[in-house]
C-alpha cells in the first residue's frame, strides 16, 4: 500500500487519515506515474501527496454530517482535470458514494470532462465487479432516478459486499434547467450518511452570485438575501447543496480572483485552500514574461485592429506565421512526436471576440497560405528570393532559442511547401452552428482562428506561436489569465515558442504574473497549516490599469492604495491611547542603540532648531523587522495601507536584501534631545504633518519637509508631535517616502 503522511484537518470536527487504494494507484500507474510495483516516480509522488491532502480537509466520510467550502488552485494550463480525476478515484477509495462535477458551461466543456474523467477512470475498460463507477451525465430521467437509488441502496445494504459497490459519478452542465433537474432527481432520495464530492470545474465561472454588487447597492444584508436576490446558477448551485447532509464542496480554478474577494458569509466563500504545484516541465507567466522575454513579441500599434480598420494582413501576422512554419518543418525532419512527445504542433490566432474578425483572420491566412505555397513551388524569381530572405530573417531569430535547429536549407526545401500547403486553418466559433471540434490525431499541425471559443478549458494540444491582437478590455485580471492558452508543458520545444501581443498586454501579463505569485505567496501558509481562509486579509498587488474581476460578483468595495513618488503619512497616530507608549518605547528602542549612525542634516546656515534634523542611512531590512513591524496604528484607513506598505516592502526586500533607506529624525538635535512639534486635529485626524516652505518666496532657507527626503531611496521622517488642545504628548507618528522603483499598487477588501 502507499505510503501516506498525516496531516491535521482544522476544518472538520475529527481529524481523519484518508486511504489511498486501487482506484488512486491504478489511475496515476495507468497515466505513467508509477510502475507495475507501485512505486512513484516525482511527478506522481508529487500529484499523489497533494490529492491526498486536499482529500484530508474534504469531510470525513464516517461522519454522519458535513458541509465544507474548499478552493483549489492551480495555473492556467498546469493540470488541474488530473488532480480532480485523481482525487475523485481517492474519494471511491473511501466510500464516497456521490461525486458530482460541474462540467463548465457549454456542451463542450461538459463533454471534454466527461470524457476525461471516463478515461482516467477506466470506465470503459472494466466490466461486471471489477466496475467501480455508474456515470451519469446531466441525469433527469426515471430510468436515472433508479439507477442512482439502485446503487445507494447497494452501499446502505450491509450483506452486499462493499467491494462491489459503486460509487456514481454525475457531470452536469453549469446551467439553470440541468442544475435545477438534478437537484429534484435527489430530492426524492434518503441521502443521509451518504458522503458526498462536488467539483466546480473553473469555479469561478457562472457559480458565483452574479447579483452580489446589485443587493449591496440595495443595502440588502447578505445573510438576508433570498432566492429572488440572487443569480440563477448560483441558486441552483446552494439549493444541490442544500439536499446532501454530508457534502464537501470544491472549487477548481487556476483564476481565483472573484471566489477569494466575495464576501466572507457568502455560500460560495472558500473556507479552507489548497494549492497545485505543477511539474517541472510546466511553462506559465514567470517562464514567458520574466524568465524569457524574448519570447514575447510586440504587435505594433500600426497592426492593431482595434486602433484602426485593417484593409490586409499585418507584417507582424505575416512573422508569426513564419515562425509557426518553420517550427513544423523543424518538428517534422526532427520527429519531435517521438523525441519528445510531442504529437502537435499548432498556432493559434485570437483577433478579437467577433466572428466578423475571425472571418477576416480566416481569409487572409488562407490567401496568404496559398500565394506563399505558390510562390514556393514555383521557379526561382525574385518575389520568392524575397520571401525565403524573410522566412532567413526569422530563421536567424529561432536559432537564437532552439540549440537543435536543422540547417535553414533543409526547413526551406519542399518540407516548407507541405508544412504550408498541408497545416488545417480552422476557424473556432459556432458561426456555423457548434463550435468544431479538433481531432488532434488527423493531423500533426493546425492553425486555430477564434475567440472567447479558444479561451477558458480550451486546450491546443501543441501550442507555439500565438498572436493576440485583442486587447485587454475592461482590464479583469481573470478574463486575460484565461486567454493564456500559451502556458502549459512546453519545457522540451519552449525554443520554438513565440507570443505575438500588444505593448499593453503585454504590460499587463507582466503585472498580472506578480498578482498571481503575490496571492500564491499570501496563500501558502493557509494551504501548508489548513488555516481557515476566513483570517486571511483581502489584499494583494495589483497594478492600477487593471480590474481584479468582475464588478458584480463583489458585495464589498474594493480599496486601492498607490505607492510610489509620493508620501505615505499616518493620519491617526493617537487613535488607541495605549499604542502611544508602545510606539514611542518600540521608536527609541530601536534607535537608542543605533546614535553614534546619526547626524545633523546639511542645510542653509540660518535654519532653526526646529528645521535641523538628525539622519542616517540604515538596513531596510532591519527597519522593517525592528521597527516597522513593531508599531501599532489602529485607524482603519491608517492601519491597512500601513499593512499594505510594510507588505510590500517585505516583497522587495526579498529580491533587494541589502537595500538602503534613509531614517530622519525630525527637530532632534540628538535622540534624547527631540523637539516635539505641535500639530492640530481636525476630525480627529493630524491636520497639517509637515511644516512648509520657508520663506515662501526669495531665497530659500528651509525647503519645507516634504523635500527632506532622497527621491531614489526610501525615506522614512519619524516625528514626535504634541497635540493642541488635547492630552496627547509625544505622540510618535511616520511620514515614508517611497521611490519609484519601490512603487506598488494594493487593491484591496474595503
Amino acid at each position: 500500500m502507499t505510503e501516506v503522511i498525516e496531516v491535521q484537518n482544522t476544518n472538520s470536527e475529527q481529524s481523519w487519515t484518508p486511504f489511498v487504494g486501487e482506484e488512486t494507484t491504478g489511475l496515476l500507474r495507468s497515466k505513467g506515474f508509477a510502475n507495475a510495483e507501485g512505486i512513484f516516480n516525482e511527478p506522481g509522488q508529487r500529484i499523489l501527496d497533494e490529492t491526498y491532502r486536499i482529500m484530508q480537509v474534504c469531510g470525513n466520510p464516517n461522519s454522519a454530517e458535513n458541509s465544507e467550502t474548499g478552493i483549489v488552485i492551480g495555473y492556467v494550463q498546469s493540470g488541474k482535470t488530473l488532480s480532480f480525476t485523481t482525487l475523485t478515484a481517492l474519494a471511491r477509495d473511501n466510500n464516497y458514494r456521490i461525486v458530482i462535477v460541474l462540467g463548465g458551461t457549454t456542451k463542450n466543456l461538459l463533454e471534454q470532462s466527461t470524457d476525461r474523467l471516463r478515461g482516467d477512470l477506466r470506465i470503459d475498460t472494466r466490466y461486471g465487479f471489477e466496475q467501480k463507477w455508474t456515470q451519469l451525465i446531466n441525469p433527469e430521467t426515471q430510468e436515472d432516478f433508479d439507477t442512482i437509488t439502485n446503487a445507494l441502496d447497494q452501499w446502505s445494504n450491509p450483506t452486499y459486499p462493499k467491494d462491489r459497490c459503486r460509487t456514481i459519478l454525475i457531470t452536469v452542465m453549469k446551467n439553470g434547467n440541468r442544475l435545477r433537474n438534478l437537484t429534484e432527481l435527489f430530492d426524492g432520495i434518503n441521502l443521509q450518511g451518504v458522503p458526498t464530492l462536488i467539483i466546480d470545474d473553473e469555479g469561478d465561472q457562472a457559480s458565483l452570485n452574479t447579483r452580489a454588487a446589485w443587493a449591496a447597492r440595495q443595502g440588502i444584508d447578505i445573510e438576508d438575501l433570498t432566492e429572488n436576490d440572487v443569480s440563477t446558477i448560483y441558486r441552483r448551485i446552494t439549493a444541490l447543496r442544500n439536499t446532501f447532509p454530508h457534502h464537501t464542496f470544491l472549487q477548481y480554478t487556476a483564476t481565483p480572483q472573484a471566489n477569494l474577494f466575495i464576501n466572507i458569509l457568502d455560500r460560495l466563500s472558500p473556507n479552507f485552500i489548497k494549492l497545485l504545484t505543477p511539474g517541472g516541465d510546466y511553462t506559465g507567466g514567470i517562464t514567458f514574461f520574466h524568465e524569457n522575454p524574448n519570447l514575447i513579441v510586440e504587435i505594433p500599434p500600426a497592426d492593431l485592429p482595434t486602433n484602426q480598420p485593417l484593409h490586409e494582413p499585418p507584417d507582424s501576422l505575416l512573422r508569426a506565421l513564419k515562425y509557426f512554419y518553420l517550427g513544423v518543418v523543424a518538428g517534422t525532419v526532427l520527429q519531435s512526436y517521438r523525441l519528445h512527445g510531442q504529437r502537435n504542433r499548432s498556432m493559434l490566432i485570437h483577433p478579437s471576440r467577433l466572428q466578423g474578425d475571425h472571418i477576416t483572420f480566416y481569409s487572409w491566412i488562407n490567401n496568404i497560405k496559398e500565394g506563399w505555397r505558390r510562390l514556393l513551388s514555383g521557379e526561382n524569381n525574385e518575389e520568392k528570393a524575397q520571401l525565403l530572405s524573410e522566412f532567413r530573417i526569422v530563421y536567424n531569430d529561432l536559432q537564437m532559442t532552439v540549440a537543435d535547429l536543422p540547417p535553414f536549407e533543409q526547413l526551406t526545401d519542399f518540407n516548407l511547401v507541405h508544412a504550408i500547403q498541408y497545416t488545417p486553418i480552422i476557424e473556432v466559433n459556432a458561426r456555423r452552428g457548434a463550435t468544431p471540434q479538433i481531432n488532434w490525431q488527423q493531423n500533426y499541425s493546425w492553425i486555430l482562428v477564434g475567440g472567447q471559443s479558444m479561451d477558458r478549458g480550451f486546450t491546443v494540444e501543441g501550442l507555439t506561436v500565438t498572436y493576440m491582437p485583442r486587447n485587454i478590455g475592461v482590464g479583469n485580471v481573470d478574463t486575460i489569465q484565461q486567454r493564456a492558452r500559451f502556458y502549459g508543458y512546453k519545457r522540451s520545444y519552449l525554443g520554438y515558442c513565440r507570443v505575438f501581443l500588444d505593448q499593453v498586454t503585454i504590460d499587463s501579463y507582466n503585472s498580472i504574473v506578480e498578482h498571481e505569485e503575490d496571492v500564491r505567496e499570501q496563500l501558502e501558509e493557509f494551504n501548508v497549516n489548513n488555516r481557515p481562509l476566513n483570517d486571511w486579509e483581502r489584499k494583494t498587488v495589483l497594478d492600477g490599469m487593471l480590474n481584479l474581476t468582475r464588478a458584480n460578483v463583489l458585495y464589498d468595495d474594493l480599496d486601492r492604495d498607490r505607492f510610489g513618488e509620493e508620501w505615505f503619512r499616518i493620519n491617526a497616530p493617537h487613535d488607541t491611547e495605549e499604542y502611544i507608549d508602545t510606539n514611542r518605547e518600540a521608536v527609541f528602542n530601536f534607535l537608542s542603540p543605533k546614535a553614534n549612525q546619526f547626524n545633523v542634516d546639511a542645510g542653509h546656515l540660518q535654519r532653526t532648531n526646529e528645521q535641523k534634523h538628525l539622519t542616517a542611512s540604515l538596513s531596510l531590512n532591519d527597519v522593517l523587522e525592528n521597527l516597522l513591524n513593531n508599531l501599532r496604528f489602529t485607524r482603519e484607513s491608517d492601519s491597512a495601507t500601513y499593512s499594505s506598505l510594510r507588505g510590500i516592502l517585505k516583497r522587495y526586500l526579498r529580491e533587494n536584501p541589502n537595500e538602503q533607506c534613509l531614517i530622519y529624525l525630525m527637530s532632534a538635535s540628538s535622540i534624547e534631545n527631540w523637539t516635539r512639534r505641535t500639530r492640530r486635529l481636525k476630525n480627529n485626524e493630524i491636520q497639517q504633518l509637515f511644516q512648509g516652505r520657508n520663506p515662501r518666496v526669495g531665497e530659500v532657507i528651509y525647503p519645507g519637509d516634504s523635500e527632506i527626503k532622497n527621491p531614489n531611496l526610501l525615506t522614512i521622517q519619524i516625528h514626535l508631535l504634541d497635540f493642541r488642545d488635547t492630552n496627547y504628548t509625544s505622540v510618535p507618528t511616520l511620514a515614508i517616502w517611497i521611490p519609484e522603483h519601490i512603487s506598488q499598487d494594493i487593491i484591496r477588501q474595503a
